[in-house]
Order: structure tokens, then C-alpha cells, then sequence
């Protein structure tokens, strides 16, 4: 059970304006636990970041929410009491159904600017399980992270996929399931497919051999092209489908 449980959100941020707005001027956050993590002189890739947090607040109980700077809360924090520490947690994640992902969490994402803005995800209205997370949001408890010391943030990745990462390490590695929690939010960022996310693939796919799972972009895993074979990501016209659902 986590009721009463502290809750304490870590958001590395090189934008001061976007982890300002979204985090402690937030109505829907008053009073919440929020640390800020300057990246802007360290520049270091959000693995390193998360996993000094992990080791910074290990000993005691508490749920560690990991959010992107461009990631606002539109109503409270999800509902925490009841929920298993024995599990990952986000808010938006990837399931495979048949041949094709189905993404679920429900959400707004847009430019940067706020521009373009769309709904995208399939709402649930409890926690729903997923093969895989999306980066932007994460939650781990720490009785978790103790009884689990070889689950932690892959700093072999900097900006991209180590979610997904850590989902693939919790569920094959651990035997833990991996949930998408309600929430109402807006993540301010679309995303790109760049180098630095196909050398990702191409790490997660030596990590990881025999796994093929669908992410939120692209299929993960060395067996992905398998998946492949039977459907092709357009990001624009999954997030048509889902605004229809």
C-alpha cells in the first residue's frame, strides 16, 4: 500500500521557464515534493541523472515520479493508495494487440510552444498493463529499487528509450509488471527519430536478442523486425486513431 507514502517528483530540466510553469507554479502541485535537476552545465544523459536520485533517496519508502521538464500535470497526481511497490509505473506506454500497438494514457501533446496540439492515447480509467513506458514519465518505488539492485537506468542511453529499457529489464529480468496509471496531462513534445534514437535501437537490440515489444515509436528488441513485418509506425496516423477512440 502507498498511502501516506511520500511522493517526490525528480525533473531534469535545461529549459528554467518550462520546469517553472509546469512543476512549482502548478496549481495541481502545491505542496508536492519536487526536485528540479539542472542539467544545463552537466549535460548528462537522464539515465545518470535518475539513477543518482534512485541512490540519493534509496533507504527510506517513498514513490520517485521521473518527469520531463515539458510534461504538465492538468489535474492532481494520479492515485497512488493501493497500488503494488512490486511494479513500474507511467502514463503513457505501448501494448501489443495481435500485430499491432495500442497506446494507452490518454493525453494532450503538442509542440514545444503549445501549436498542434491533439489528443492522443486510449483513455483508461484504472492502472492498465503495457509492454513498455514512453520516457516522459516514470515511477518507481524505492522498496522496489532496494529489493531489486540490479534494476536501475541504463546509462548507456542518454535521451531516448531508457524507459523502454527499463521496462524490458523489469519484466524479463525481475518479473514485474509494468502499468499505465490515469492522469491528466500535456506532454509539449512530439518527439523525432534521430541518430542518437537509432543507436538506441541498436543497443537495446544487442541488450536484448531474443525480445521484440512494441514502444511508442518504433518496435524494440533483436527480434523487431518481426513485429515489423506485420505493421509499419506512422506516428501522425496513430494519433488520429487514438483521437477517434
Amino acid at each position: 500500500m502507498s498511502e501516506g507514502t511520500p511522493v517526490r517528483l525528480a525533473v531534469p530540466f535545461i529549459n528554467e521557464e518550462m520546469v517553472e510553469r509546469f512543476f512549482l507554479r502548478n496549481p495541481h502541485l502545491q505542496g508536492a515534493d519536487i526536485t528540479p535537476l539542472d542539467n544545463r552545465e552537466r549535460g548528462v544523459g537522464l539515465p545518470v541523472l535518475y539513477n543518482e536520485f534512485i541512490a540519493a533517496n534509496l533507504e527510506r519508502d517513498a514513490w520517485l515520479f521521473f518527469l520531463h521538464e515539458d510534461f504538465e500535470f492538468l489535474g492532481p497526481l494520479p492515485e497512488l493508495s493501493g497500488l503494488r511497490t512490486e511494479a513500474v509505473y507511467g502514463t503513457f506506454g505501448a501494448r501489443l494487440e495481435g500485430r499491432k500497438p495500442c497506446m494507452y494514457g490518454r493525453h494532450t501533446c503538442s509542440n514545444k510552444d503549445g501549436s498542434n496540439a491533439r489528443k492522443t492515447g486510449i483513455e483508461i480509467a484504472a492502472p492498465t498493463w503495457v509492454d513498455t513506458l514512453d520516457c516522459q514519465s516514470i515511477l518507481l518505488h524505492s522498496a522496489m529499487l532496494r529489493a531489486h539492485p540490479g534494476l536501475r537506468f541504463d546509462e548507456g542511453l542518454s535521451f531516448d528509450l531508457y524507459a523502454e529499457e527499463f521496462c524490458l529489464n523489469a519484466q524479463e529480468n525481475h518479473g514485474l509488471s509494468v502499468m499505465v496509471l490515469p492522469a491528466r496531462f500535456q506532454h509539449y513534445s512530439y518527439g523525432r527519430i534521430i541518430e542518437r534514437y537509432r543507436e538506441g535501437l541498436a543497443h537495446l537490440a544487442e541488450r536484448y536478442p531474443d525480445s521484440a515489444v512494441p514502444g511508442t515509436c518504433t518496435f524494440i528488441g533483436g527480434r523487431a523486425a518481426e513485429l515489423e513485418a506485420g505493421f509499419t509506425y506512422d506516428n501522425k496516423a496513430l494519433q488520429a486513431e487514438a483521437a477517434r477512440r
